[in-house]
């Protein structure tokens, strides 16, 4: 059975906790499983623009993965065509993320990729994304002029090579 938590709050990180520990069964998540968190930093501009996942939010799954023994956890991003990775890590405050929490930062317009197959068609996937255990998406609600509506699928894009991009 699928759940939902609704929680309401002026603390994205605590809040993000508080769902966390209502959805998940603790025993779920294995200390020694590799563990990446995918937000959305489509560029770099901070997330009160909107645009981009809050680094308070992927605080929160940060902490609830350490408090639970999680010891590998990589934070990844390829940002929209066009844009630095890199530079949406630092704007959008996920450097200081990668230094408190002592976690990895991963820039996939940086990764090797790989080839799959998936209903009848070839993909080509940043090859770090396919060597995960779990991959935690966290996009943003958006509206978009083509999809009409961004968000759990369309931010999974930052998962391809910038080639692979316009194709889907």
């Amino acid at each position: 059975m699928n759940k939902l938590v609704i929680n309401y709050g002026i603390n994205p990180k605590e809040m993000t906790k508080e769902a966390l520990e209502a959805l998940l069964d603790p025993r779920q998540v294995r200390g020694k499983a590799k563990i990446g968190i995918k937000p959305n930093l489509i560029k770099d501009v901070p997330s009160e623009s909107g645009a981009t996942t809050s680094p308070e939010i992927v605080a929160g799954i940060i902490e609830y993965l350490l408090d639970y023994g999680c010891q590998n956890i990589v934070v990844l991003e390829s940002s929209a065509i066009g844009h630095d990775t890199d530079r949406a890590f630092y704007a959008c405050g996920y450097k200081d993320l990668e230094s408190k929490y002592a976690v990895k930062l991963l820039n996939l317009k940086d990764d090797k990729v790989t080839e799959v197959r998936a209903a009848g068609m070839k993909l080509t996937i940043c090859k770090s994304v396919l060597d995960l255990d779990y991959l935690i998406n966290v996009p943003v609600l958006k509206a978009h002029c083509q999809t009409k509506l961004t968000c759990a699928l369309k931010n999974l894009k930052g998962c391809i090579p910038d080639s692979e991009k316009r194709r889907f």
